[in-house]
């Protein structure tokens, strides 16, 4: 037998079926077999592979018992001559299994193979290629002269850097997202070593195939898509420490002896560093334009003395601290701190105050002078509030886009039938396209240059490829050339059932693309939070007179501080959830979407009360479900 895959899964179900998909397509011509180990998975899972997949030699593991010993039960039952630890979050084209096979055969002293990983995006994945993590590699990552000279032979060694992306070169360490290895070679060096839970494995394992004399090679003849770590969140204090732990292991394994302390005390020191630098970066990232505007209440209150009539007290800090405060509290109910942006957020947030002011100047009850020197420094701030998100959108800052229609131009490739169930399930999970265009493949309109100057001229927001009538290899050829910022690609599944994109899973059961009015979106999880609030408040203080209306009067009032302090909401979903529908993630709520006598049983129907509530969730809605519902607020 040529070759065993093993794949090891925990709860990314469709990125497996998309993997397994692909992994069978590239099987074609290659005697072997496939491995699924599954850590304990709750979504479904296992059942997806035993229905879809009845050729994999599945091993459903009852606890999670990490990446290293998951692989490795699969290893020791593997027959083939080489062995592929594959990420289930991967795309493999047709050519890539006989391609490495052939190039291993024929340089045998090769023990590990790593080939071109691009991402979601299209763009490469410099961990493809590794150095060593000696001490002074090590060093220079973490003060951070890897990032400023990647190329550098000497500062850019911990992703081989001076090496070109496209061509084939011995190198140190391989990924463990997608690692060929000479099931010989595993004899001799061991297998996986189990005390790495997760990440250090890959590096520990090609550091002791050198140890063995043999050789690892990147190899970029063959590439695969790797969404790289979507069941992990990397910017994680969790995954810091994970990572970094496995660092340490890895240090006091191999290098402690020759560095007399001074890599594990580097190490230690990096661990607490990095958790430190992320929790900065994830504080800075969520509040970043919420200090920009209070910078910029700041500014507008230093520049008051030059406008007449000023008052002496705005220049006291504490009372600047204040306004500042008052001023972004107000400005995110409007929604000025929601992702994407919403540009226009503050001159919306300060047009209530200024009616208000109008209105009191209107009745004579403020000074004319000292209205016109509020609305005055009000305008000031939001106007300058608005051209700063302007700026941060023309430097397409991540994470500071705006929305826009353009977004939803699509272009399927595929053929019309392909092409049109893939549109009709983005106008599901989007509510509504825009411009749609469908291409044949195997046409001239299909050619990389013909897409990519319309992609550009009509400015495409998103393409959709369709697996039913591209090879994989194609698919990740084009996405590869074609990548574009700005624009998003993903990949319609043979049956249509969901759409993968880089940092999204579309269907009608995965809604994780939803539209304005979804539970998920910023507005609509603030307006959610506002209402919970008011009717818990309403509740606490009309109780004592009120008491007797509540069916379970007690109920209710231990409803109430639940809600008030996030533990519970007023209205939700209709429980229970089966695992096989996934929505965004809510408290447990008091009442259902609907009134106890209109909702369905459990089944398929009350399965659509809320995956339709998930879609189109608005306060209003819920604040009458609450109101027609009064007597049952007591609901356990």
């Amino acid at each position: 037998m040529e070759l065993s895959v093993v794949i090891v899964n925990y709860n990314v179900k469709a990125y497996l079926e998309q993997c397994l998909r692909t992994v069978e397509k590239a099987m074609q011509g290659v005697e072997g077999e496939v491995f699924v180990v599954d850590n304990q998975s709750t979504d479904g899972s296992v059942d997806m592979v035993k229905e879809k997949f009845p050729w994999v030699k599945l091993i459903a593991n009852a606890d999670n018992v990490g990446f290293s010993r998951a692989n490795n039960q699969a290893i020791r039952e593997a027959q083939g001559d080489h062995v592929l630890l594959l990420n289930p979050d991967t795309v493999v084209g047709e050519d890539v299994f006989r391609s490495v096979i052939d190039f291993m055969n024929a340089n045998p002293k090769i023990g590990g193979l790593g080939v071109k990983m691009i991402d979601g995006t299209g763009h490469f994945l410099p961990e493809s290629k590794r150095g060593l993590p000696t001490p002074q590699v090590a060093f220079f990552k973490i003060i951070g002269l890897t990032r400023l000279f990647p190329k550098s032979r000497l500062f850019g060694r911990y992703h081989l850097g001076h090496l070109p992306e496209n061509e084939a070169a011995p190198i140190e360490i391989l990924s463990g997202a997608c690692m060929f290895l000479r099931k010989r070679t595993l004899d001799e060096v061991g297998l996986l070593d189990e005390s790495f839970f997760m990440y250090g494995e890959d590096i520990d394992l090609s550091y002791r195939i050198t140890l063995g004399g043999y050789q690892n090679w990147y190899y970029p003849a063959a590439r695969i898509i790797h969404y790289k770590g979507e069941s992990t969140k990397k910017s994680s204090v969790n995954y810091v420490f994970v990572f970094y732990n496995a660092m340490a292991i890895f240090a006091k394994k191999h290098f402690t002896a020759r560095s007399a302390g001074i890599f594990p005390a580097l190490i230690n020191g990096s661990i607490y560093l990095s958790a430190a630098a992320a929790l900065i970066r994830r504080f800075v990232e969520r509040t970043f334009l919420l200090l920009l505007d209070l910078l910029l209440v700041f500014g507008t209150l230093a520049l008051a003395p030059v406008v007449p009539h000023r008052w002496p007290f705005i220049q006291e800090v504490g009372v600047d601290l204040l306004i500042g405060g008052l001023v972004v509290g107000w400005s995110a109910l409007f929604g000025a701190y929601d992702r994407p942006l919403r540009p226009f957020a503050p001159l919306l947030a300060m047009l209530a105050p200024a009616a208000l002011l109008a209105g009191l100047l209107w009745q004579g009850r403020l000074d004319s002078e000292v209205v016109v020197d509020l609305i005055t420094m009000m305008s000031v701030w939001a106007f300058a509030a608005t051209a700063m998100r302007a700026v941060l959108f023309q430097l397409r800052i991540k994470g500071l886009g705006i929305r826009r229609k353009e977004r939803e131009r699509v272009l399927a490739i595929g053929t019309t039938a392909e092409a049109k169930r893939a549109l009709a399930l983005l106008w599901q999970t989007h509510f509504g396209l825009g411009r749609t265009v469908a291409v044949e493949p195997r046409t001239e309109e299909a050619g990389l240059e013909r897409l990519r100057e319309r992609i550009q001229r009509e400015r495409i927001g998103e393409v959709v490829f369709c697996a039913q009538d591209m090879a994989w290899s194609t698919i990740i050829d084009q996405l590869e050339k074609l990548r574009r910022r700005g624009t998003e690609f993903k990949i319609a599944q043979p049956d249509v059932s969901f759409i993968i994109g880089p940092s999204s899973i579309e269907s009608l059961q995965d809604l994780f693309v939803l539209p304005e009015h979804s539970v998920k979106d910023p507005g609509a999880q603030r307006n959610r939070r506002i209402l919970d609030l008011g009717v818990s408040v309403a509740v606490l203080l009309t109780f004592p007179l009120l008491a007797w209306t509540f069916a379970a009067p007690r109920q209710a009032l231990q409803n109430a501080w639940n809600v008030l302090w996030g533990r519970r909401t007023w209205v939700g979903y209709a429980s229970p959830l089966p695992e096989e529908v996934r929505l965004p993630n809510l408290p447990s709520s008091v009442l259902p979407p609907l009134p106890a006598d209109e909702l369905p049983p459990p089944g398929l129907l009350r399965d659509r009360v809320n995956v339709l509530y998930a879609k189109d969730q608005r306060p209003l809605q819920d604040l009458r479900t609450v109101i027609r519902s009064w007597r049952t607020l007591g609901n356990s």
